[in-house]
């Protein structure tokens, strides 16, 4: 073979390789479109749990205000207190609701 045949066979073994990796690339473009766009959003979500984050952190001042440090007997009359006014502003509401001739009959 002379020097010019190799100069070929090396030019064509470098086109078939580019036109391989090209063909390569294309395939992948429309995944790869994709996954930056499942960035984005996965940016986006995250910050928003980072938001929310900092919102709850300014909302918690101390570690004592968790209510796994505090008194359960405490935190059940307070539930329960609660649990009674929150009936309370219900009766309320529904009486208000009712017709007036409906009005001496206790739900």
């Amino acid at each position: 073979m002379t020097w010019w045949q190799w100069v070929l066979m090396w030019l064509a073994l470098a086109v078939s390789a580019v036109a391989y990796l090209g063909w390569r690339v294309w395939r992948l473009w429309a995944p790869l479109k994709q996954l930056g766009q499942e960035v984005v959003v996965a940016q986006d979500r995250l910050s928003q749990v980072e938001a929310r984050i900092v919102e709850l952190d300014q909302q918690l001042h101390c570690v004592d205000d968790l209510a796994v440090l505090q008194d359960p007997a405490e935190l059940r009359r307070r539930r329960a207190d609660l649990k009674s006014r929150h009936r309370a502003d219900r009766a309320a509401r529904r009486k208000s609701h009712r017709p007036d001739w409906a009005h001496h009959v206790e739900w």
